[in-house]
């Protein structure tokens, strides 16, 4: 009975070891099963089962894990902010594209996946965009970023900013190409209003350094003219002459004076006023120049705020938009519409231009029914020079000088036209926060003097022989200087000896503002008024601080220049 237990024992710790031997050559792949002690291969069976249980479980994850990829990529594709497109590496089709690209070009997905890029690209812009995908399908790049115009199913163009990378799935050349794009059409508009003020601060800067000389040369013939006048009254075909002459004179000034409004040289002599008796007046002169076939509307309102403006120079905006309308509708009878009201402008009016601020405006707006501009005149209209007229009809000035008056009143215009459906500038005044001033009348007296010396400094002998003679015919005793260090040793050596001095601006060696500076120096007090042909930086702070009573433009009148000296004499300017 021991015997049968210890053979029984004995076997099965042979058993055992035999199960641990094969057990380990199974994991060294040297058997293929595992057999119990009936001969049941129960270990391979098992993990077989775990193995297809691990293989299901990790299939399962890998599904779920691809789904929730292509369920992010797919939110990301059609949700982003920027235009997502697949297109075909060979053809250009468009394969695949998102909603917001969809958008941007105006067009249903639908309609876009049936074209290709080259069909969607603006003429101008299809040799570019040929080129840099040729050299993605070459391999001599792999992306690209280019700006362009893509062509909206409307007709119109709209820029944008397009990332192009090549894609590859098999083989040497890439099967499509995933583009990335971007509405630019905002900032390029933004760019193009940049350019716009640097070509006209260029032109602006060319208008400012020759008006000095062109006004020296018309005070010359305005003034002489005006004195042979007086000298040929009794000769009424002579007066009648030189009558024709002053006109000229005073179109040239014009003329030279909308140059430098428009180059804003020219400082506008602005106040608290209100624009509606401003617009008024312009409508009653523009009904009684226009023909009658042209009619007339005008919508004023009366809560429109108080602007601080140039009355002025406001009346010329008026009158050149006013004249511009006529002139669009010349061919058959039409109509001019004017408004005035209080305008808000928003954040986005504001994104929209570069001289518009969020804020309250007067706004006038002036539209007629004419035959309207195209794109390409549009973009050239406040062009200096630029005319749509015929040759021998205007300057090209007109809508220039519009828009220096308006950058010079911290205001902007906007102009809207479709060809055949007529015009409307919008004229933008921020409000002013104050009351409305009344509008001094000029005084058309002629002030004579009793004796009082008066010195004139100007570099220009013709000028200056103009002025002793002006300045004598007025009563007054005139010394004469060509160069402000002489005209300092003159008043230092007798501070008492003259009244006023006359200086103009521009001068070899020294400015007018200087040279006044120094002569308050060695006589505190003494009246002073400075003539220039432009305003340039000349503030009334600066005038002031220089000691100047007035400011006396180029080329000025008899009757100007009297009242001029009569009130600085008189301790009447400003100090």
């Amino acid at each position: 009975m021991a015997a049968d237990r210890q053979e029984e024992v004995s076997a099965l710790v042979a058993t055992l070891h035999e199960t641990e031997r094969r057990l380990v050559e199974l994991t060294k792949g040297g058997i293929d099963t595992v057999s119990d002690v009936c001969g049941q291969p129960f270990l391979l069976r098992h993990a077989q089962e775990q193995m297809r249980r691990q293989r299901e479980t990790d299939l399962r994850l890998e599904n779920a894990t691809r789904r929730q990829s292509e369920m992010r990529f797919k939110a990301l594709f059609e949700q982003a902010a920027v235009g997502i497109a697949v297109c075909d590496a060979k053809t250009g089709r468009f394969q695949q594209v998102n909603a917001h690209f969809a958008e941007i070009l105006g067009r249903s997905r639908q309609d876009v996946e049936r074209l290709t890029f080259v069909e969607i690209t603006h003429p101008q812009d299809v040799a570019e965009s040929r080129e840099l995908a040729r050299q993605l399908s070459a391999g001599t790049i792999r992306e690209f970023t280019q700006e362009k115009r893509y062509l909206r199913k409307d007709g119109s163009d709209i820029w944008c900013s397009v990332a192009v990378s090549a894609m590859w799935t098999a083989g040497e050349t890439p099967d499509y190409f995933i583009g990335v794009t971007q509405d630019i059409s905002g900032r390029k508009k933004l760019e193009e209003q940049y350019r716009q003020a640097q070509k006209m601060e260029a032109i602006g800067t060319l208008a400012g350094g020759i008006a000095h000389d062109f006004n020296n040369i018309l005070a010359a013939i305005y003034g002489y003219t005006e004195l042979a006048q007086v000298a040929l009254k009794e000769n009424p075909e002579v007066h009648e002459f030189l009558e024709a002459v002053l006109k000229a004179s005073r179109r040239a000034t014009d003329l030279i004076r909308q140059i430098l409004t428009f180059s804003r040289r020219r400082q506008p002599e602005r106040r608290p006023v209100q624009l509606r008796p401003i617009v008024e007046e312009t409508l009653a002169l523009l009904r009684a120049s226009i023909p009658s076939t042209i009619g007339f509307e005008a919508i004023l309102a009366t809560d429109a705020p108080v602007v601080f403006a140039d009355a002025t120079q406001v009346h010329q905006v008026l009158m050149n938009l006013g004249t511009n309308a006529w002139n669009a509708m010349r061919e058959s009878p039409g109509r001019i519409k004017i408004e005035l009201e209080r305008w808000v402008v928003d954040e986005a009016q504001a994104a929209s231009s570069a001289q518009l601020h969020p804020g309250v405006y007067a706004r006038v707006s002036v539209s007629d029914s004419g035959c309207g501009m195209d794109q390409a005149t549009l973009e050239r209209i406040f062009e200096p020079f630029f005319t749509t007229k015929p040759v021998g009809e205007g300057t090209g000035l007109g809508l220039a000088v519009v828009h220096g008056i308006m950058a010079s009143h911290d205001g902007a215009v906007t102009v809207d036209s479709e060809p055949g459906e007529g015009t409307v500038f919008h004229l933008y005044f921020p409000a002013f926060a104050g009351e409305a001033g009344a509008i001094a009348d000029d005084d058309s007296g002629v002030p004579r003097g009793h004796g009082e010396r008066i010195l004139l400094v100007d570099d220009e002998e013709l000028l200056i022989r103009l002025g002793v003679t002006t300045l004598t015919g007025l009563g007054y005793q005139v010394e004469t200087a060509l160069r402000p260090v002489a005209a300092l040793e003159l008043v230092r050596s007798d501070p008492a000896r003259f009244a006023l001095v006359i200086t103009d601006q521009t001068m070899p060696g020294m400015t007018g503002t200087d040279f006044a500076s120094r002569l308050r120096q060695i006589r505190p007090g003494l009246p002073i008024i400075l003539t220039t042909g432009y305003g340039m930086s000349l503030t009334p702070e600066r005038l002031k601080e220089a000691g100047i009573c007035q400011l006396l433009p180029k080329p000025t009148t008899i009757c100007l220049l009297g009242t001029a000296v009569h009130a600085a004499l008189s301790d009447q300017a400003p100090r």
